[in-house]
C-alpha cells in the first residue's frame, strides 16, 4: 500500500457555504512522484507542476493535493470528511497500483468557466430554468447548483447537441448527471 493513512488535523466551517465544513488533513507519506500519474487518471484535475498541486472536484467537494497533505472543501459534517478521506486514500492507491499502465502527464487543464457554457445556451434569457439570465444559469451550473436539463431548451427536440456539449461541459467539471 502506498499511501498507508490520511490523518485529519483542521476542522472549520466551510467559507463558500456556512452549511457545510472544510477539512485539512495530513498524508502518510510525500506523494509528488504520483501528481502526473493521478493527473492522467483523474480526466478533470487541474494539475500545478510548479506550485506542485492537483485540485478536482469530487460531486460538490473540492479537493486539492499537494505534496504531503490534503484539503476538502465543501463536505458535509465529520462522517463526509471521513469517508471522502478514505476515498482519496483508495483512489491515491488505486493509481499508485497501476501506474505502469498510466502515461504520466504534466499537462495543466483549463475547466469550464461559465463564459463556455453561455456559449453553448441558447441565450434567449426566458426565465423557465428560474434565473433571470442564461448567463446566471451558466455561473450556477459550472458551480454545479444545477444540471444541464434544467435548462427547458436543452431538452427540446432538435437541441440534441447543444444538450450533449452542455453535458459533456459537465461531466468535464466533475458532477454526475
Amino acid at each position: 500500500m502506498y499511501l498507508e493513512e490520511i490523518n485529519l488535523s483542521f476542522i472549520q466551517p466551510c467559507t463558500t457555504d456556512a452549511n457545510r465544513i472544510r477539512v485539512v488533513a495530513t498524508l502518510s507519506r510525500d506523494i509528488t512522484e504520483l501528481f502526473p500519474y493521478l493527473n492522467t487518471y483523474l480526466k478533470t484535475a487541474i494539475y500545478n507542476k510548479k506550485g506542485q498541486t492537483l485540485t478536482y472536484n469530487y460531486g460538490p467537494k473540492i479537493i486539492v493535493l499537494t505534496a504531503n497533505d490534503v484539503k476538502v472543501s465543501k463536505l458535509l459534517n465529520e462522517t463526509d470528511a471521513f469517508e471522502t478521506l478514505d476515498y482519496i486514500k483508495d483512489f491515491v492507491n488505486d493509481c499508485y497500483d497501476k501506474k505502469d499502465s498510466i502515461k504520466p502527464s504534466d499537462e495543466k487543464r483549463n475547466l469550464p468557466s461559465p463564459f463556455d457554457v453561455y456559449e453553448v445556451l441558447p441565450r434567449l434569457n426566458c426565465g423557465k430554468c428560474g434565473e433571470a439570465t442564461c448567463m446566471a444559469f451558466a455561473a450556477k451550473m459550472v458551480a454545479g447548483k444545477y444540471k444541464p436539463t434544467m435548462c427547458s431548451q436543452v431538452t427540446a427536440k432538435g437541441n440534441e447537441k447543444m444538450r450533449e456539449e452542455l453535458e459533456n461541459i459537465y461531466l468535464t467539471l466533475g458532477y454526475e448527471l
